[in-house]
């Protein structure tokens, strides 16, 4: 009895099960004002771009209510766990207002124009910021109360399941989630190796790296250092190379594809040869070969910016959709292994199902679920959605953001279309039945007249797209937002319980086992995207 009733205090008395429990919540809460016909949008926020004090000052007014909401939101749910934990409340509210506080500060810092445009993202300035004052001044014992770092990663972990559904892979195509399976076994591969036997540092240290390389930064060394049981330090070492990498291929990615790729008005009647590479086929390297999102889109933003979308859309398959969906097949599988093969007890290993259980990182199994239940959700979407873009507005895509004004009165539609495409009188939008395709989309576009069609015909392609444009857009955007206040506070914590010298420690190692990755990841995604799966990559529109 005493047994069972053990095993039921573990659904309310560890910071695994709060995780799961506070991550679903928010998911249900976002899909409970979905269903209803609103979203949680206009309070899940971080602050937007400014730059200068007057346009900082303006947004933090008119977002005040949405913070306040977000502080008493997330300080309630917290608070209430860590008393039925067991720990001091009093001091952890103290703590809690002040990493709030500071975390808000942070995110201001990181949507500067200054930030923005150096790709500098609130996570890593929250981990340098910490690092800075932490070494600066010891934290005080009450304040160490409210720095509870496993217990935000945790949660932003679960989160981070909601934003990366299973459905994805369907979305991502048979070739572009075989290359990212190929890029993302063979660069971990070769990570850990380098790591573990070239280097000799530890296991856990050396998949968080692998990971780190193999997927999607950042978010991969959070979800793996978390499901493995990594050291802090593991994993801030970890983001800061990985932020070093990223900004090292932006720079070179965007030189060497500019001049790989043949000037638009040669590149139709410019033959295949040896140095030259279409749009798509640079996209889809770049998803192969960057490791950050955010970084990438910067790289593919340039060459979208001369040659039109493809590089964009080729990229997002192959990285934003492609290789992220490994942050959780990583992160089960390297979970399992840690507490078979990395962890012992008591000298032995632990192999016997139970112990493997009872050590298993439960919230793994919460990142598991939200996604599970968001797949669900996107799998049993309409099937007769009706998308509908209004003929004035502002089309914002990576690349651009622009308003147009379109009138339709002397479009002709193309007969193969005029079951899908409406322009319904007095309504001011058009509406097209089902997803539109990118070969319908070419079809519409060649019968613009002006760039005004044009950019209300690219609207309507992302309206066109129910998970893109509703569910994305009104649920799954706002559960991203409140992932990254969980990894600010969790990197913010990290800075402040780390000293450098720790960090010190481990010299050149980590980035030279890194960087071997890298001089592997970036031939081999030049080859698959190239040669291998070179006629996919070029189709792409």
């Amino acid at each position: 009895m005493a047994k069972q009733t053990g095993k039921i205090s573990e659904l309310y008395q560890t910071e695994d099960c709060w995780a799961i429990w506070l991550g679903l919540l928010i998911i249900f809460v976002a899909m409970a004002f979905f269903w209803s016909g609103t979203t949680i949008k206009e309070i899940a926020i971080t602050p937007g771009k400014w730059s200068d004090l007057a346009g900082l000052w303006s947004d933090l007014v008119k977002h005040f209510v949405p913070y306040l909401i977000i502080f008493i939101g997330f300080g309630l749910i917290f608070t209430i766990s860590m008393a039925i934990m067991g720990h001091n409340i009093k001091e952890y509210i103290s703590g809690y207002t002040i990493i709030f506080l500071s975390s808000l500060a942070i995110f201001y810092l990181a949507s500067s124009k200054m930030m923005k445009d150096a790709h500098l993202g609130a996570p890593l300035l929250a981990l340098v910021i910490g690092l800075i004052i932490g070494n600066l001044k010891k934290m005080p014992r009450w304040f160490q109360t409210s720095m509870r770092t496993e217990y935000y990663i945790k949660t932003g972990i679960v989160l981070l399941g909601a934003t990366l559904p299973f459905t994805l892979i369907i979305t991502a195509g048979p070739i572009a989630f075989v290359q990212a399976t190929i890029i993302s076994v063979t660069t971990w591969l070769t990570i850990y190796l380098a790591a573990t036997k070239l280097f000799g540092l530890e296991p856990r240290f050396g998949a968080v790296l692998g990971t780190g390389g193999a997927v999607c930064g950042v978010s991969a060394a959070i979800a793996v250092g978390g499901a493995v049981k990594a050291k802090k330090d593991h994993i801030a070492i970890t983001i800061g190379i990985v932020s070093i990498w990223a900004i090292v291929m932006i720079l070179s990615l965007v030189v060497i594809t500019k001049i790989m790729i043949p000037p638009p008005d040669k590149l139709a009647i410019t033959p295949d040869t040896i140095g030259t590479i279409t749009p798509g086929e640079a996209g889809a390297w770049v998803g192969t070969s960057e490791f950050a999102d955010a970084a990438g889109f910067a790289v593919v933003a340039e060459i979208a910016s001369e040659y039109g979308e493809s590089a964009i859309h080729t990229f997002t398959l192959m990285k934003v959709i492609g290789r992220d969906i490994w942050v959780g097949i990583w992160a089960f599988v390297l979970s399992i292994v840690s507490v078979i093969f990395w962890e012992e007890k008591k000298g032995q290993r632990a192999v016997r199902p139970g112990v493997i259980w009872e050590r298993f990182p439960k919230f793994v199994l919460g990142f598991f679920a939200a996604s599970i239940i968001i797949s669900i959700i996107a799998a049993t979407g309409p099937k007769l959605h009706v998308g509908k873009a209004k003929l004035q507005g502002v089309l914002k895509t990576h690349v651009i953001k622009e308003a147009y004004n379109a009138d339709f009165s002397d479009y002709k539609v193309p007969a193969e279309l005029a079951d899908k495409f409406a322009l319904p009188p007095g309504q001011g939008v058009i509406t097209f039945q089902g997803k539109m395709s990118f070969d319908e989309l070419d079809m519409l576009l060649a019968s613009a007249t002006n760039k005004d069609q044009k950019a209300a015909l690219k609207q309507l392609y992302y309206k066109s797209d129910w998970f893109e444009s509703v569910l994305k857009s009104k649920a799954i955007a706002p559960i991203k937002k409140l992932r990254s206040w969980c990894f600010v506070f969790c990197f913010l914590c990290i800075g402040l319980s780390t000293r450098v010298k720790d960090l010190l420690v481990f010299g050149m190692k980590p980035f030279w086992a890194f960087t071997i990755g890298v001089m592997v990841n970036v031939p081999l995604g030049f080859i698959l995207s190239t040669y291998v799966f070179a006629e996919y990559w070029k189709a792409i529109r």
